[in-house]
């Protein structure tokens, strides 16, 4: 029973942080990405403490900052922070589609932590379904662009030429920029998973207070950066003149679909050690095929062949996966 909790759990994390990133790509349109890092969690983390003080005593708040806690606490804290600004800076340069299944692969880093440290036994089943799931990602990304679109952007970019460096060389730069904010995301959403599995190794480290607290930190470090960057920037503190509210709260609700459902579904399962930190991770991370799904549901959009071989071996390397649990 709870071998198919952890399971279920782990794809209601991909589903979670799927949403997420797509409620984050419309609220990161004009929102600089250290300010969105933060403002994010400025809904999901006091949810998280109320939750974490109604279920847990006041001491499960401590308890992460205890002894060799601290040390995984900070690395956590600091590699999530970093994770999520280059993924959201990611959004600003390219598009979910392409941005999302390429982040997707951080169980590659979690995994070869593991097998560094000797932390977990990895089995040729966990290798060969996490790669199945890579190779599902990676089919979903490069077929599910509107070729169509991008040649009449380029087109009309380039007719548009003034003589300065063009708008298509621009795009690619922006476009190159963007995978690699991508894939730096992947390493540091890695490196976290297993700093909190770790983390959660502790004595009465429990879950959601956990989080509360470590995301907790995220943001007031993220906010004291944003602050900083603001007085250098502008020589003094300054309020924008257009804030967009609107968006703000977009990235707010999108803070508690990844942290309040996502991770901590996630993070029970890595706590409980239902199954495998290098089985669940790979699971988690097959939130392309959700935001396929929601896409053809929600905006109306045509899944092709190439999508459904992508999702076909997502499914393949999911199930390979499930069954080394057994």
């Amino acid at each position: 029973m709870s071998v198919a909790l952890g399971i279920i759990l782990s794809f209601t994390a991909a589903l979670a942080w799927g949403t997420g990133m797509v409620v984050f790509k419309v609220g990161v349109k004009n929102i600089d990405p250290l300010t969105a890092t933060y403002v994010k969690g400025l809904l999901a983390v006091p949810i998280l403490l109320i939750i974490g003080l109604i279920i847990y005593p006041p001491s499960s708040l401590a308890q992460p900052f205890l002894g060799e806690n601290l040390l995984w606490l900070i690395l956590s804290a600091i590699f999530i922070a970093l994770g999520d600004f280059f993924s959201l800076f990611s959004l600003k340069k390219i598009e979910v589609s392409i941005s999302q299944p390429i982040t997707a692969i951080y169980p590659f880093v979690t995994i070869l932590l593991l097998v560094i440290t000797g932390t977990e036994n990895i089995s040729w089943e966990i290798i060969v379904g996490a790669i199945l799931i890579a190779i599902g990602v990676a089919t979903i990304t490069f077929f599910s662009r509107n070729n169509n679109k991008m040649k009449k952007e380029i087109e009309e970019n380039v007719r548009n030429e003034d003589g300065k460096e063009s708008s298509e060389t621009k795009n690619q730069k922006s476009f190159i920029l963007g995978i690699i904010l991508a894939l730096t995301a992947a390493v540091f959403w890695g490196g976290t998973i297993f700093f909190t599995r770790k983390l959660l190794e502790g004595t009465d480290v429990e879950v959601i207070p956990m989080m509360g607290v470590r995301n907790g930190i995220m943001v007031v470090v993220a906010l004291a950066f944003a602050l900083i960057s603001s007085l250098v920037k502008n020589k003094g503190f300054k309020i924008p003149k257009n804030i967009h509210f609107k968006e703000l709260a977009i990235l707010m609700g999108g803070g508690v679909i990844s942290w309040c459902i996502g991770g901590v579904s996630f993070f029970t399962v890595i706590g409980n050690m239902w199954i495998d930190t290098a089985i669940s991770t790979p699971l988690s991370s097959i939130s392309p095929f959700f935001v396929l799904l929601l896409g053809s549901i929600i905006l109306k959009e045509k899944i092709r062949l190439p999508q459904v071989i992508g999702v076909a071996i997502i499914v393949g390397g999911s199930i390979l996966l499930s069954f080394t649990t057994g």
